[in-house]
């Protein structure tokens, strides 16, 4: 069985020919999705319709999108205002991906914006969640996602029944070794309850829950071209020779 691997951009600029060229890299890698990591642009000015569409235009229409547009707090370059981040995400769910990753700690008037928008749009939404300090256990995975309902339920303009196809993306930190086990513990627990889910661990410590958490139920694990970005990110191509060596005859 192939696991899936999506390949990180970084999209750092508004030149067109080095982001051509990035993005070619990482499709030649035969990733099975790419994802656009726009909080990495030098000026978020550049992030208009028309520079959305050149970079879609690289990619074979049907290949899957994700659009990420991390806020500071977790991961990304720009401390911008509730107004400027709804605008920019605006754009980008505009430009029909398949993805839209929004972080669960958005504030409700982030969520009540662009989760209709999304929707009206048909594009899937993947719900992420870091700690960039350490791991959790499965009871507190658990409330991480209850927190996140409770939190959509007290938005009367949004249909929680269209949240079934929704993907939560539970992103933690290796501080010790055994931290792999508590991940590919909470992947086994979330693949159980029939959860649409990505997890694993950030770091070197958590290289081995990158690896194996697709086995774990997990719909993909995350590798790097030249650049990582997240901490402990390994690139594509050696995942895929690792996942060669372990699960296929």
């Amino acid at each position: 069985m192939k696991y899936k691997i999506c390949v990180a951009i970084p999209i750092k600029s508004d030149n067109f020919n080095l982001n051509k060229k990035i993005i070619e890299n990482g499709l030649d890698k035969s990733p099975d999705l790419i994802e656009f990591r726009f909080d990495y642009i030098n000026e978020t000015k550049y992030i208009t319709h028309t520079f959305i569409k050149e970079l879609m235009s690289v990619v074979p229409p049907k290949f899957p999108k994700i659009f990420t547009f991390r806020r500071k707090q977790e991961g990304g370059q720009y401390d911008l205002s509730i107004n400027e981040r709804i605008e920019v995400l605006s754009r980008l769910i505009e430009e029909k991906p398949d993805y839209l990753d929004i972080e669960m700690n958005s504030e409700s008037v982030v969520l009540k914006s662009l989760i209709g928008l999304a929707y009206d749009n048909n594009i899937k939404l993947i719900f992420s969640y870091h700690d960039f300090e350490k791991s959790i256990i499965c009871e507190e995975t658990t409330e991480v996602l209850t927190r996140l309902n409770e939190k959509l339920k007290q938005i009367p303009s949004i249909d929680l029944n269209k949240l079934d196809g929704s993907i939560f993306k539970i992103i933690l930190t290796a501080q010790v070794f055994d931290d792999n086990i508590k991940v590919l513990n909470i992947c086994k627990k979330l693949s159980q309850q029939d959860k649409k889910f990505v997890c694993f661990a950030m770091g070197e410590l958590g290289i081995l829950s990158r690896i194996l958490c697709v086995k774990f139920g997990s719909l993909w694990t995350y590798g790097s071209l030249e650049e990582k970005t997240a901490p402990g990110q390994i690139k594509i191509e050696k995942i895929r020779e690792i996942h060669q060596l372990l699960f296929e005859n």
